[in-house]
């Protein structure tokens, strides 16, 4: 718990830090030069919860982006005195359109809001230490997903190097689902990304 504390307290020094830079850059026309297409993204933050998460963003227009997600997971746990045993399988997939708002600044970087599409695939089995038995649960999700956030870009000490902070809302709704316990609904979303531009 302190290693997600300590992450999230350095993210956020991050931020504070990078925002004071990024307020000279934007009086500094010489900083425009280097306008990268493509950026690969990984989530740290993720990492910390057992999850494999990277992104791609491509610029398609000068304020415009597409921006890709892929984030998995598989786990297995021993619960109830190591009674009972869980195997988790996740992988979630989001496609978003940004749009970025910066008067003086153009895509990747700057003020951006997003709406997208995205899939989630789940497979969970409980088992049963005891008497081996075991139960599975399948279910497959749609949805959209709204959001707003910054993207700083380093373009001279650390050139290339991206950070990003997002936050919105997803919805998804059942597709085929085998276990009615799981509904429909909204659930908040906040990113941390760190990537690299090119």
């Amino acid at each position: 718990m302190k290693k997600i504390y300590l992450s999230i307290f350095i993210g956020l020094l991050t931020v504070v830090s990078l925002n004071a830079q990024e307020t000279v850059h934007d009086n500094n026309k010489e900083e425009n030069t280097f306008m990268p297409k493509n950026i690969i993204k990984v989530f740290p933050l993720n990492a910390l919860i057992g999850e494999i998460g990277i992104g791609y963003e491509r610029v398609i227009k000068p304020k415009t982006s597409l921006n890709f997600t892929l984030i998995q997971e598989f786990r297995k746990d021993e619960i109830f005195n190591t009674a009972l045993s869980v195997r988790d399988y996740y992988i979630f997939f989001e496609a978003d359109m940004r749009f970025y708002l910066s008067k003086y600044k153009k895509a990747p970087e700057g003020w951006f809001v997003s709406g997208g599409l995205l899939g989630e695939y789940n497979y969970r089995k409980y088992k049963s230490r005891i008497n081996n038995q075991a139960v599975d649960f399948e279910w497959l999700q749609i949805g959209g997903s709204g959001k707003m956030g910054y993207q700083w870009m380093f373009k001279k000490g650390l050139k290339g190097l991206t950070i990003e902070v997002a936050g919105g809302a997803r919805y998804r709704t059942a597709v085929n689902i085998f276990d009615k316990g799981f509904s429909d609904g909204f659930t908040p979303v906040v990113d941390f990304t760190i990537g690299y531009s090119w």
